[in-house]
């Protein structure tokens, strides 16, 4: 459905500003200039004869009348779309708009790949990806596809996929390592630098091994709210990081980061794929996407282990480091 077309357009726009709490980001989200959605929000009250929004400076709120409007328009435009939708599938082709709603930076690695593979495939599709971690609500917010992270799924009236296992990675710099040691049971954690979330005032790490699941305080002198930082700072050798697989793939890969402790990279949780049944051609082919790239080669396969640094790479860096010293002492003698 073209959001700027008539009266439905005028609806969509005055929903979107409803949802969003803004003009413009709700004009961000139509694709349109903040104006062209003022003016068709301005058009719609004018033609139901009621001020449907409250504007101040800081904020955009629902009159009684808006909310009354609220309601009705969201069906409507639900009932719209979806029987445009099951016209324009008829032939099995994915087309139209797909909203697809992911964790940030779940999103960002594994989810936004997928989004760009299916558009690239299906020109038709008009993709609106929307990164949070808040918990959306499907329905309300008409959300074709949401992927969570969770223990288990049993939502009501909708399918649950899992796409794949939450694998956890424990790792450090080669450089980290080499002037600290390799912790080589859980209770070392506690003479380690560990950069941890600041979500929590005592931080400590969950772990799943083998003899099942163990709580562990660790302490550090770097603390995030961002996982990427959080990475970022393992890479630069500020201490322990325990990152999803998925985060850390490539950095363990090549050698920027080193596996310790790989008996605990499990997890209670798993991602997965929930969306309503029947699902369209257009969620068919983006979950079977996803699935697709939450399958691909994952870092706890990839990783080198804590034996293999000391071993192998961390012997030729060292090696390299003595060649230096010797240098440096013949200059000075010279």
């Amino acid at each position: 459905m073209d959001p700027a077309s008539g009266h439905l357009g005028e609806m969509r726009a005055f929903l979107e500003v409803a949802r969003r709490q803004s003009f413009s980001a709700a004009a961000k989200a139509l694709g349109l200039t903040s104006s062209s959605v003022s003016k068709q929000v301005a058009r719609l009250e004018e033609r139901v004869r009621a001020k449907l929004l409250k504007r101040t400076t800081r904020r955009v709120s629902l009159t009684e009348a808006g909310h009354l409007y609220a309601e009705r328009a969201d069906r409507i435009l639900s009932d719209v779309e979806e029987a445009e939708r099951a016209v324009a599938e008829l032939d099995g082709t994915p087309r139209g708009a797909l909203r697809i709603s992911a964790p940030t930076v779940l999103g960002t690695i594994r989810v936004a790949p997928a989004a760009l593979a299916c558009r690239a495939r299906y020109p038709e599709l008009r993709i609106d990806l929307d990164l949070t971690d808040r918990l959306v609500d499907l329905v309300a917010e008409r959300v074709d596809v949401a992927v969570r992270l969770a223990a288990a799924i049993s939502p009501a009236s909708l399918v649950a996929r899992r796409l794949a296992d939450d694998l956890r990675v424990l790792c450090a710099s080669p450089r980290y390592l080499r002037r600290h040691g390799t912790p080589r049971r859980l209770e070392d954690l506690a003479d380690h630098d560990c950069i941890t979330l600041n979500m929590e005032p005592v931080a400590r790490w969950t772990l799943v091994g083998p003899e099942g699941e163990r709580v562990i305080p660790v302490s550090g002198t770097f603390r995030s709210s961002d996982t990427m930082t959080l990475r970022d700072a393992a890479v630069a050798g500020l201490g322990l990081a325990n990152l999803p697989d998925y985060v850390v793939q490539e950095h363990l890969e090549s050698g920027a980061l080193r596996r310790v402790l790989p008996a605990y990279g499990a997890s209670r949780r798993a991602s997965f794929a929930v969306y309503a049944a029947p699902a369209r051609a257009a969620v068919r082919v983006f979950v079977e996407e996803l699935a697709r790239v939450m399958k691909g080669p994952g870092a706890a396969g990839a990783a080198r282990s804590d034996q293999e640094d000391s071993n192998g790479q961390g012997r030729q860096e060292e090696k390299n480091s003595n060649r230096q010293d010797a240098k440096d002492a013949r200059k000075r003698r010279i």
